[in-house]
């Protein structure tokens, strides 16, 4: 009686030299497809979030600058009755008035603003507010020492202008400045330009007691 022999495969193939660096070079091409898909979406977040940091810092800049410059106090510094002048001195790059401190500093009584740009020790030119209590005994008037907050950082230009007329009768237009005027301005506007080319959007604010007193 012959024995069946069990039929085994002449060869059992395995991976050759060329579909070894196949496998590798598309492996390398996938991760690197995969690692730039990764560092595109990390700039993106990083993106969106630096966007979404300075837009809340524009956001709460104007917030403040709007409620500050509606309160502007149409304080009568000339003491002239026939040529009365007020403590507003506003021009292109810079603002000061007289009004209250906001709720929050619990400082209470007037205090002389300054909105302008300044540089810090770096150079970086800065959106600033600098503010001075009102001291008076009734027969002076001292200030007190400044302080200082920022508001923005790297802004390159700034650009007030006010609207309104010097007098009852001369129609209301805009003007790059406003000093020693007789009353407040109606509206001021801001323009807020950045280093990097960005532009805040324009603020406008009406002046609650210029309109109350029209």
């Amino acid at each position: 009686m012959s024995k069946t022999k069990p039929v085994v495969a002449a060869h059992s193939r395995g991976f050759t030299l060329i579909e070894m660096l196949v496998a590798l070079t598309l492996f390398a091409l996938l991760s690197v497809m995969l690692l730039g898909g990764l560092r595109f979406g990390t700039r993106a977040t990083s993106a969106g979030t630096a966007q979404q940091e300075w837009s809340a810092e524009i956001a709460t800049t104007a917030n403040f600058l709007r409620n500050q410059l509606a309160d502007a106090q149409p304080i009568d510094i000339g003491g002239n009755p026939v040529q009365p002048a007020i403590a507003f001195d506003g021009s292109a790059d810079s603002v000061e008035f007289v009004g209250l401190p906001p709720a929050h500093l619990a400082l209470g009584g007037l205090h002389k603003f300054t909105i302008t740009v300044d540089k810090n020790d770096a150079g970086v030119r800065q959106l600033v507010v600098i503010w001075r209590l009102i001291r008076s005994d009734g027969t002076s008037t001292t200030l007190s020492p400044p302080h200082r907050s920022v508001l923005l950082d790297h802004v390159a230009s700034v650009a007030f202008s006010y609207f309104g007329g010097s007098t009852a009768d001369e129609t209301p237009d805009w003007h790059e400045s406003w000093s020693e005027m007789p009353q407040l301005p109606l509206l001021i506007r801001l323009r807020i330009a950045f280093a990097d080319g960005r532009r805040a959007p324009n603020l406008v604010v009406a002046l609650r007691t210029a309109v109350s007193s029209q």
